[in-house]
């Protein structure tokens, strides 16, 4: 007989007229029978809606005449929502109707007390609040800038002129002059609104900022924007270039590419034919007809300045050690060359590649390094950085401008300072003009949490012994209030960026809508330099006649999943994944690649998917490290990143057979990163059953029992081979791990129905088999499996009711 969690005394059946049908208790101990849970009287009245003050943040501070979001989340189970109220020191600011409640205050000097009141339909009340407090700005505060135009990501052609538009504000002066540059080069000043440039552009990628500088000579540089300009003749490369796609408009010259080649259009009509059997470049039976084959796109090695960094103010006549990595994906790096505006400062033929400079003038000037592969093929990267004749200087290393933070979660302020003459007393940081934190011994650097959403200007001021002080340009941060999930219970799958029996990669927007976090499949590691990490969305390969993926749509389908509130996860690892991390220079390279990766693609986090191919062991390198970067990363990407891990059960629960070699190696990352950790799907497949404390032998793969088990040893701990205790995780931290179909996996398979009762028994305690835990968990984290792509080819046979059952748990 299957045992449940749930006491007999709720374990009556009602039916619509009221009659109680007897349950079967004879199976149970006396103490297990009977348990006083409620009053069954149903006159309980109304219940009061819930609401809560999401933003300001309670104890937090802002600067005067400074925007405030006022914000709430409401919750009514036997109602609707009437409305919402918030009001400032007991006076109401405003009164809303509709979601989303929220709206913006002008903050005001003083200490406040910020309210939120709820009315549901009834009548009934709650509130919420916090007490903020408003000061005067301690000094200037800097003006803001953005791009308007071009937005990022924009599509252009060689030739085409394009607006490069910036908008501005000073909330306590005016802004004097906005700097236009080019790849870090200086092409315009404007001194008069609107802040407009004209611009011809050139092939390649175009990478755009402004900068603004206000009546009191402060300076905020803009995020960068980066447009793509197709080439208009052969060359190297296909970077920027479009991605041949049936059907669409193209002239005669237009540049594409298809199947790791590029292709020139000759014949507009055929170019433009849905008919790819036809005149699909490459592929087609009559493609000769329609273009002309430029050649295979070679891959341009990559390069990025690691020191300094941008936007840093240096002092002239220092000595500056210009440092850079660079890798190659499909060769090698033969040099790296280093350059100071149009002077070049030397060549380095072996990594860790630098260049020494005696920094010489004032005003910015553009540092370049240029990568050349062991083909010929070359790749730059440049930094702006500014010079300053005085004998102190101070730059914000941390954050880059445009970096996007999350409400409630701190993220790093980082600056250097550097004095000729004496020695640095502090390095004050200032937000909005206001000093939040300060920092008395180098590296200087400390954590700030913003208060409310919104637009920020971080400074860094630096004051030397003898009094003086340097400030430095101000970085432009966004905060976002991250929005509760509605999804409690989650499916999530991997998705192919690779061919094999489940077919071609897919676009991420024809996936089936059931996914709630999708899992990118695979980063790669480089093999030609430890710890960088690249991911290659698929281009096309010689063994298929799959179409490649357009980056832009890629990126786009990203933004509009996420919009939807989908996490959206870069996967490391995989059955034949590896990751290097031997020494500090693995871990830097590892930490910058992936913060990289992070930024441009706009993924929500990483998910660590290391299996026996890893070489993740008890005393490895990578056990140590991995925690400590993912750390850096997470800091260096807003400090809100998604982190899920997906190991093979071995790994976990195998600690408590043994705990060495690769016998519970998973337990030192998650115990360093369980605070941070969002989610644990353990692959409960291709490992054979699953020992656990609960019962003889192992339970057997696809069972009740097995799903149980591991989630049971997760959230409720169990004893290590060592003696020590795996601590709890909460139960929202995990989820069961399956394989989707016949083919997605070699053993490991569980039928549907063992699923909804796994679920059932660990969300509600019923539908147990002998495994039965101590409590429930009903904010159990849901359901992963391997993988998107062979669910899609079998039929929805695993997205399609797991996901039925996972929309019914969260409706209740």
């Amino acid at each position: 007989m299957q045992k449940s969690l749930i006491t007999c005394a709720l374990m009556l059946s009602f039916s619509a007229v009221g009659q109680a049908h007897d349950i079967d208790c004879s199976q149970l101990e006396q103490s297990q029978k009977w348990k006083e849970i409620s009053n069954c009287d149903n006159n309980i009245g109304n219940i009061p809606p819930k609401v809560t003050l999401t933003s300001p943040l309670n104890n937090t501070q802002f600067v005067d005449s400074n925007t405030i979001i006022l914000s709430a989340h409401t919750n009514d189970i036997d109602g609707s929502i009437e409305n919402v109220t918030f009001l400032i020191d007991d006076k109401i600011v405003g009164t809303l109707t509709s979601e989303p409640f929220s709206l913006k205050w002008r903050a005001e000097n003083g200490t406040h007390k910020v309210t939120t009141k709820v009315t549901d339909n009834q009548g009934s009340t709650s509130t919420d609040s916090a007490t903020i407090s408003v000061v005067r700005a301690t000094g200037n505060q800097p003006p803001t800038v953005s791009l308007v135009t071009p937005v990022q990501e924009s599509q252009l052609s060689s030739g085409q002129k394009v607006l490069i538009l910036a908008k501005t504000s000073d909330l306590d002066g005016a802004v004097s002059k906005v700097d236009f540059y080019l790849d870090d080069k200086l092409i315009e000043s404007d001194t008069e609104t609107p802040f407009e440039l004209n611009w011809q552009v050139t092939e390649g990628t175009n990478k755009f900022v402004v900068k603004a500088t206000d009546n009191e000579e402060a300076s905020t540089i803009s995020e960068a924007i980066s447009v793509t300009v197709a080439e208009q003749t052969s060359g190297t490369g296909c970077a920027g270039m479009p991605v041949y796609k049936a059907g669409s408009a193209y002239n005669a010259g237009d540049i594409v590419q298809n199947h790791n080649h590029k292709y020139r259009c000759n014949i507009a009509g055929w170019c433009s034919s849905k008919a790819a059997w036809a005149y699909e470049p490459g592929q087609g039976q009559h493609w000769t007809e329609a273009w002309s084959d430029l050649g295979v796109c070679a891959i341009v090695p990559e390069v990025k300045i690691t020191a300094p960094t941008a936007n840093s103010h240096l002092l002239a006549g220092s000595d500056v050690k210009i440092e850079a990595n660079a890798a190659d994906s499909d060769g090698s790096i033969a040099q790296v060359q280093f350059f100071a505006g149009n002077s070049a400062l030397g060549t380095d033929t072996t990594a860790p590649y630098s260049a020494n400079w005696l920094a010489n003038g004032t005003g910015d000037i553009a540092l370049k390094a240029v990568a050349t592969d062991n083909e010929g093929n070359k790749g730059e990267a440049s930094v702006l950085v500014s010079l300053s004749d005085q004998t102190l200087a101070t730059s914000l290393t941390s954050p880059a401008s445009g970096t996007t933070a999350t409400l409630g979660k701190p993220f790093t302020l980082a600056a250097t300072a550097s004095s000729l003459t004496n020695a640095i007393q502090k390095v004050d940081f200032l937000v909005n003009g206001s000093i939040v934190a300060t920092d008395n011994t180098a590296p200087y650097s400390v954590n700030w949490t913003a208060g409310s959403p919104g637009s920020y200007t971080v400074t860094a001021m630096a004051t030397d012994t003898k009094g003086n002080t340097a400030i430095s340009s101000s970085a432009s941060v966004k905060v976002t209030e991250h929005l509760p999930s509605n999804t409690k219970h989650q499916l999530i799958g991997y998705w192919h960026n690779f061919v094999n029996g489940a077919g071609c990669p897919m676009n991420l927007h024809d996936i089936s809508p059931a996914w709630d976090v999708i899992d990118i499949a695979f980063a790669e590691n480089d093999r030609n330099s430890n710890g960088t990490v690249h991911f290659n969305l698929y281009s096309g390969d010689i063994y298929s006649s799959c179409p490649a993926l357009d980056p832009a749509q890629f990126k786009q389908d990203i933004r509009a999943l996420q919009a939807q509130g989908k996490k959206i996860v870069l996967s490391l690892g995989g059955a034949e994944g590896t990751i290097t991390l031997n020494t500090d220079a693995d871990e830097a390279n590892f930490v910058s690649s992936l913060t990289d990766i992070i930024k441009e693609w706009g993924f929500d986090g990483l998910d660590i998917d290391l299996e026996s191919g890893s070489n993740l062991l008890h005393g490895t390198q990578i056990q140590a490290r991995l925690p400590r970067a993912l750390k850096k990363i997470e800091a260096n990407t807003g400090g809100n990143m998604y982190l899920t891990m997906a190991p093979e059960h071995p790994y976990v629960q195998g600690g408590m057979i043994a705990y060495s070699g690769i016998w519970g190696a998973y337990i030192p990352l998650i115990d360093e990163l369980r605070d941070t950790l969002d989610l644990l799907h353990v692959q409960l497949y291709n490992n054979g059953g699953l020992a656990n404390p609960y019962m003889p032998g192992a339970a057997p793969e696809g069972s009740v029992d097995m799903m149980v088990a591991s989630a049971k040893m997760l959230v409720e701990g169990f004893k290590l081979a060592n003696g020590t205790m795996f601590q709890p995780l909460r139960d929202d931290q995990v989820a069961i791990g399956l394989p989707s179909g016949p083919s997605s996996a070699n053993s490991g398979q569980a039928p549907i129905q063992n699923i909804i009762n796994a679920l059932d028994c660990l969300a509600v305690g019923t539908s147990c088999g002998t495994v039965v835990p101590t409590k429930l968990y009903p904010n159990f984290g849901g359901v992963m499996t391997w993988s998107i792509n062979w669910d899609q080819h079998d039929g929805y046979n695993f997205s399609k009711p797991v996901g039925d059952k996972l929309k019914t748990m969260n409706s209740k």
